[in-house]
């Protein structure tokens, strides 16, 4: 069976920052699927548990909740 390819949710406060981190994502790493992104860390934590993505870029310093604080919420 075909596997399906990784899946990847972008937490930033700065949209230029995710913009720019989804680009260089998309350089070096092809098959990455973007399933979303997040401006603050209750989108973070709300798209982590509503998509499941494989890997999270959370950056540490955002509204609302640190990425270290939505890490630590952990994920299903």
């Amino acid at each position: 069976t075909p596997s399906r390819p990784p899946t990847a949710v972008i937490a930033e406060d700065e949209p230029v920052l995710a913009r720019t981190l989804s680009r260089l994502l998309e350089q070096v790493w092809p098959e990455l699927r973007i399933v979303g992104v997040a401006e603050n860390g209750l989108q973070a934590t709300e798209l982590g548990l509503s998509t499941t993505p494989d890997v999270m870029f959370l950056d540490i310093k955002m509204p609302g909740r640190t990425g270290l604080e939505v890490a630590e919420a952990g994920m299903p």
